[in-house]
């Protein structure tokens, strides 16, 4: 996924009814067709899929209340949304080499960076970044520091 220095905004209001009126960047999307508030999620895949980049979203409600966030474009990997739960592989993840009864932390490394000659690091993410699920999973040693990479499941 690229990830665009300014991301494009979608605009979201909600009528009382429940009924959506979308644009992207100030241009209208999906006005041929009715949308209500279960197809928000649906709206959001098409565009962020179609653009293929993370776009900021502004919701805006009938009551002037207004929402912010980010929404990044569906793991492709990812079951799709109506499988049901029990469908659904679910797996372990193990590592080794820690202390006995240390508290282990699952992390997902989203981005990595070399130390400059002093050995300092800095990462600097956008927020779309945060709430993506790319990358590679690692258990780390809260004590001892020992990081374990591990693979997601399958």
């Amino acid at each position: 996924m690229k990830t665009p220095v300014v991301l494009s905004t979608v605009h979201v209001d909600i009528d009382t009814d429940g009924t959506l009126t979308v644009d992207l960047d100030g241009r209208p999307y999906a006005d041929d067709r009715p949308l209500g508030r279960a197809d928000l999620r649906d709206v959001l895949n098409e565009i962020t899929t179609d653009i293929d980049t993370a776009v900021r979203v502004e919701v805006r409600e009938s009551d002037g209340t207004t929402y912010a966030d980010i929404a990044t474009p569906p793991d492709p990997a990812a079951p799709a949304r109506d499988e049901a739960p029990s469908n659904r592989r679910r797996s372990a993840l193990a590592g080794t080499g820690f202390k006995p009864g240390e508290e282990v932390a699952l992390a997902y490394v989203i981005a990595r960076r070399r130390a400059d000659p002093d050995g300092c690091a800095s990462i600097n993410l956008p927020p779309a970044l945060m709430a993506a699920t790319r990358g590679g999973l690692v258990l780390l040693g809260l004590t001892s520091q020992i990081v374990a990479p591990v693979e997601a499941p399958s």
